[in-house]
Formats: C-alpha cells, structure tokens, sequence
C-alpha cells in the first residue's frame, strides 16, 4: 500500500526505513501493518487520503464595505479610492 509522509506536528518530519530517508511529502510503499504506528503518530497518511488535500480558504477582499456603491441596479460596484 502507497502512504505520504505528512511531515508530522510541524510538517517537518521525515521517516527513516531501512536505509532510505524519507521527506514529508514523499511517497512509501509498505505493508499496513508496518506503517501502523507511523500513522497511529500522524507521520503517514494513505496516499488516497492524501491526493485530495482540504482546499485552501478563500482570500478575504482587500478593501472597505464603505468602498461598495449599491445604487447601480441593485448590483453592488466597487468604486474604488480613486473613484
């Protein structure tokens, strides 16, 4: 089975197997029950699971409520601080 290092707490961590170093975001294949307690510590996810990553949030506007003009059709227009 194919399991992402998730770099752990901090997102830093990586794993050592055998004699390979493996970096959080690298790819490993091994047995379900060898990868257990690694992720038991949350130094490994499924790679299933990790394909499909939580979105990030949308940005906030950058600029005022004050800056909205609501008298145009009832459709609000930024005007801007130039307008």
């Amino acid at each position: 089975m194919k399991f992402r290092v998730t770099g752990g707490e901090d997102g830093q961590a990586g794993i050592s197997v055998g004699s390979r170093r493996y970096e959080a975001g690298d790819i490993i294949e091994m047995t379900q029950a060898k990868a257990g307690w690694l992720i038991d510590r949350g130094l490994l996810v499924a790679d299933s699971k990790a394909a499909d990553p939580e979105p990030d949030p949308e940005p906030e506007p950058d600029f005022d409520d004050d800056e909205l003009d609501t008298d145009e059709g009832g459709k609000d227009a930024w005007r801007g601080k130039d307008a």
